[in-house]
């Protein structure tokens, strides 16, 4: 058993102010050499240590972390499966719908029995699959421990997936993917998976017909094969007792059998190359706006440009303050908002930038985005802009440090992809250290206008003409089908 320490560091510098005399105006004289209209400049960043978390590894495989915390008299154990969407195979949905299932019902108790009791003792049992991994989590009274263990025990390892519950899940699942069908940021982030990705597990998605196709035996083979201990980590974040919480995980974890766990089918897939720009149209007919999304190769999240990427993100288009908000809304009035980001995956991941504008102006504000990454990559960053940025990431994660709960997860992220055990600590230094001169690295390297893949969600007859003249355009049906030719507007 060892001892992780969570020491993260800070970067704010603290100034006092005496209070000034009712209705008294500030004074100057010759020798006050002060610039009272520039904010001072922020010290060094001192090293702060928050509260320590005990890890030790069951000789099952199974990671604990037991970080305890005593703002509130709760406790969360979350338990993390290093399975998820990745492992659906054949049957896009499968990871999902097993989770989804998981407090609908033990060996022993109904749903219906399982909702009363854990409803009795105000305990939250939740459950949810990404595309790397699948997590179940409960969540009650502090002095409920040892029935929170007990029911996250038995939701993890003893589901019935009684048929009923099966087919109520399913029929809720594809009426959801049935009206997701319609929603245009959906069909623009499954089309870019589908073009970043390809045959890889990560460019797939469930649909009705694959949901359908779903039996109980799928999903019992499937929590059969990754629900073990040498694929899972447990956090238990809250008013606890490390000790205690520790002898009764083992109680309840440690007689499980390791076992081998399969690889992903299709994991060893290779992306496709994204060469040159292709543009993409999906057509909704009736659309009055367009629904934006420029895309390109991104990074994994062990990716050790990582925090140095979200500064240079930020500028591009983090917020309100970013290039492409201050363009397309502010400059030219096209939009609401427009944004950018990098999305992590533990193989791969994407860069995106997006805005839903008028359909009038659809050519002209893909052309305003790609001028922005161009930009990015040509024009220094200045460091005031640049400063702006840094100083919001270093704050917003520093806010971030005082939830508990995302503590924990973090604890979890770092067995899960393979960070640095110092990655968190040393996080907010990285982001503090990012000059013009990094940010500009960042964007040759990341950011490629001549390699990327537009895609536009809208009433074709009117988005397409003005497309065509940046390059040729596909056009695809809500099914994410192309259009033959001969079918276009």
């Amino acid at each position: 058993m060892k001892t992780l320490s969570l020491a993260l560091a800070l970067g704010v510098a603290l100034t006092s102010v005496a209070p000034a005399a009712k209705n008294s105006q500030p004074s100057a004289t010759p020798n006050d050499t002060v610039d009272r209209t520039q904010a001072p400049p922020a010290g060094p960043l001192p090293e702060m240590k928050f509260p320590d978390a005990v890890t030790e590894t069951l000789p099952n495989g199974l990671r604990v972390f037991v970080l305890p915390v005593y703002k509130q008299p709760m406790v969360t154990y979350r338990l993390l499966f290093k399975s998820g969407d990745i492992d659906d195979g054949s049957k896009p949905g499968l990871a999902s719908l097993t989770a989804e299932l998981l407090n609908k019902g033990t060996e022993a108790l109904t749903a219906a029995e399982f909702a009363k009791q854990t409803d009795f003792l105000g305990i939250t049992v939740e459950a949810g699959s990404s595309d790397d991994a699948l997590v179940l989590s409960a969540t009650g009274l502090s002095r409920y421990s040892s029935e929170i263990l007990g029911f996250l025990r038995d939701a993890a390892l003893h589901p019935a997936y009684r048929q009923e519950e099966v087919d109520k899940e399913k029929t809720t699942t594809v009426s959801n993917l049935v009206q997701k069908k319609m929603d245009p940021e959906e069909l623009a982030t499954r089309l870019r998976d589908k073009l970043l990705y390809g045959t890889h597990p990560y460019g797939a998605y469930a649909t009705p017909e694959s949901v359908q196709s779903i039996t109980r035996d799928d999903l019992v083979q499937f929590h059969d094969c990754y629900f073990v201990p040498n694929n899972a980590t447990l956090v238990v974040v809250g008013d606890i007792d490390a000790a205690k919480v520790l002898a009764q995980v083992k109680e309840t974890f440690g007689a499980l059998e390791k076992k081998p766990v399969p690889p992903c089918c299709n994991a060893s897939q290779v992306f496709p190359p994204i060469k040159g720009v292709s543009i993409h149209v999906v057509n909704r007919p009736g659309s009055v706006q367009s629904n934006v999304l420029v895309a390109g190769r991104g990074v994994a999240k062990n990716n050790p440009d990582v925090p140095e990427l979200n500064v240079l993100n930020s500028v591009l288009g983090g917020g309100m303050s970013g290039r492409l908000f201050a363009n397309l809304r502010e400059q030219h009035g096209f939009t609401y908002g427009s944004y950018s980001g990098f999305s992590q995956k533990k193989l791969g991941g994407a860069f995106s930038a997006t805005a839903e504008v008028r359909n009038e102006v659809t050519g002209a504000a893909v052309g305003e985005i790609l001028k922005e990454l161009q930009r990015l990559r040509t024009e220094p960053i200045p460091e005031k802009e640049l400063g702006l940025s840094r100083n919001y990431l270093v704050g917003n994660f520093l806010l971030s440090v005082e939830n508990d709960q995302r503590m924990g997860e973090r604890l979890q992220e770092i067995d899960l992809y393979g960070l640095p055990e110092d990655f968190y600590k040393t996080y907010a230094r990285k982001l503090a250290g990012v000059t013009p001169e990094k940010a500009a690295e960042l964007a040759q390297k990341y950011i490629d206008p001549s390699n990327l893949v537009i895609i536009v969600v809208g009433e074709s007859k009117e988005i397409v003409p003005q497309l065509e003249k940046l390059g040729q355009v596909t056009v695809y049906d809500t099914d994410l089908n192309p259009v033959p030719a001969m079918a276009k507007p």
